[in-house]
This record gives structure tokens, C-alpha cells and sequence, in this order.
């Protein structure tokens, strides 16, 4: 059974120019897990993608493959990695299987058995024989990805990969990526801008904004030990002048319409009662993790939480 994170990522940092590209990005990717690098374009994610499959040297900081440093094993470790972080080019004359069986050579002895075994995962039967110039923009993305799981890695790296994709599209793949990862075997990294997709699909997720890092926790977590809550009293700004003197809440906010959120443990519910038995409260509300209230709420504060 293993206990090693897939991916250590400590103290990450690059710089360009005398300019500071990503700055001490730290976090861990465990076996079996969607880890999401959320944030707007230009806010670091490539870069730190780049440096991770050892495209990009590192100004300073260490990434570590399932223990091993990508610096001084880089061609171990890029073996155990599947990536795609540019859009890919394919050529319009030949098939998907085609691209497949070329791809394949390029890591030495991939058994046929082996595509196949890719291409029924992604369901890729009814098109891998057709040329990729009658391919939809969504069969364009399950080739990408086949080509990078031919080789049987333990972590997929996709860049941006639902750009473009129609609602119809982004289901497909978001049902795509767990089944992946339901057999515990491969890790993914995903970054992207679209929170939605993030929310639904990863474990663990970060939000990136120049260069920093913003480990936002998962969902798991956030829906087990901290809440968020939203009332609404007949006077909000006693009730927050209240709320505020609470050391158990946090991310306290007062909306336009009058309603109040915050975070808070559910052990202080107790508490919380009390307090707003003092504020005349007309309803009270536990809502779910809400990723991109807090993407809106970090984007206001810098990066602060």
C-alpha cells in the first residue's frame, strides 16, 4: 500500500527577467486524488505546471516524484508523468489509432494491449479509426489525454483542459477524469478558471494569484469541520457588530440585500444560537462549500485569507 504523497512541491519559485513568475508554491498531491490549480490567465499555473514535469528549471524549490527529485532523475520520473500542457497538434490525415501507435514507440515497449486498454477508458472505440480531421473538439481531448496514459503514469498534468468544450462536453470529461482515478492507481493535477468544474471534479484545490499559492483546503473537509452559514436578522449591522466579537467565526461578510455569511466550526453551533437569540434572526441557513465565493472572496482580498 503506499503512503508516499505522488507529488511533493516545496518552496516553488521562478523567476524571469529579474521578475518573480511563481513565488514559494507549496502543496502535496496524494495517490488516487484531483488535485485543482484554480486562477485567472497569467497568475502563475503554467509556470508551475512547466516546472513540475521538468520543463522549466526552478529558481529555487524542490519537486518530488513519489520521492524522487524531477532535477537530478528527471528521466525516471518524466516516464511516471502524463502530460498535457499546450494544445496538442495532431495531423488531419492520419487516424486517432494511428497517433496512438506512434505516440507509443516514443516510450519504448507499449504492448497493443495496452492501447486498447486506453482507448476502451476513454471510450474512444466508435472514432479512433476515423482521421482526426472529422474529430469534434471533445474526441481531440480524449486522443490528447490517451497519448498521455499510454505509457501508464502515475500522474496526468492537463493544462487548461476544458477550453473550448460545450456544457455537453464538460460533463464527458469531468465523468472522464473520475474514472481515472477510481482505481487509486493515477493522480491528476487540473488547471483551470472554470471554478464550477473545479468544485465538482477535485479533491484538493488551490487558487493562484500573481505567482502566490492559496491552499483552499477540499471539500471533504470544508463540509465536515467548517461551515458556511447565512442568516438574516431584523437589524444586520448589530448582528455583525455581535458576530465580529466571536472568535469562532470567520470570513464575516454583509451582502447588498442585507444577509450575513460567515464560516464557523459546526461544534460552535451552541454558541452561535445564543448569539443570535440577542438579533431578532429571521432565518438561518447551512450552505454547501461554495469554491467560488471564496475565489471572489480571496481575489478581494489579495490573496489573504
Amino acid at each position: 500500500m503506499h503512503t508516499q504523497p505522488v507529488l511533493e512541491v516545496n518552496q516553488l519559485s521562478k523567476k524571469f527577467r529579474g521578475q518573480t513568475i511563481v513565488r514559494s508554491v507549496t502543496f502535496t498531491v496524494e495517490r488516487g486524488t484531483v488535485f485543482g490549480l484554480i486562477g485567472e490567465n497569467g497568475a502563475g499555473k503554467t509556470t508551475t505546471l512547466g516546472m513540475i514535469c521538468g520543463l522549466i528549471t526552478p529558481t529555487s524549490g524542490t519537486v518530488l516524484f513519489e520521492g524522487m527529485p524531477i532535477r537530478t532523475m528527471r528521466r525516471t520520473v518524466l516516464r511516471k508523468i502524463g502530460a498535457l500542457v499546450d494544445e496538442p497538434y495532431f495531423y488531419k490525415y492520419l487516424t486517432g489509432m494511428e497517433h496512438l501507435q506512434y505516440g507509443s514507440r516514443l516510450y519504448g515497449n507499449v504492448p497493443p494491449e495496452r492501447i486498447d486498454e486506453v482507448i476502451s477508458l476513454l471510450r474512444m472505440e466508435s472514432f479512433i479509426y476515423k482521421k482526426v480531421g472529422q474529430y469534434s473538439l471533445g474526441m481531440k481531448k480524449r486522443l490528447a489525454i490517451a497519448q498521455s496514459l499510454v505509457h501508464r503514469p502515475s500522474l496526468l498534468v492537463l493544462d487548461e483542459p476544458t477550453n473550448g468544450l460545450d456544457p455537453g462536453g464538460m460533463v464527458e470529461f469531468r465523468e472522464l477524469i473520475r474514472a481515472l482515478v477510481s482505481t487509486r492507481e493515477l493522480s491528476v493535477i487540473i488547471s483551470s478558471h472554470h471554478l464550477g468544474e473545479i468544485e465538482q471534479i477535485c479533491d484538493q484545490f488551490g487558487f493562484m494569484q500573481h505567482g502566490v499559492l492559496t491552499l483552499i483546503g477540499n471539500n471533504q473537509t470544508k463540509s465536515a469541520d467548517s461551515v458556511m452559514f447565512q442568516i438574516e436578522v431584523d437589524d444586520p449591522l448589530n448582528a455583525m457588530s455581535l458576530l465580529q466579537q466571536q472568535s469562532y467565526i470567520f470570513d464575516l461578510r454583509l451582502d447588498d440585500g442585507g444577509k450575513i455569511t460567515f464560516m464557523m466550526e459546526r461544534s460552535s453551533y451552541p454558541s452561535l444560537l445564543q448569539v443570535l437569540g440577542k438579533v431578532g434572526i429571521r432565518s438561518l441557513k447551512e450552505k454547501s462549500f461554495d469554491l467560488e465565493q471564496v475565489y471572489m472572496h480571496l481575489t478581494r482580498t489579495g490573496g489573504k485569507s
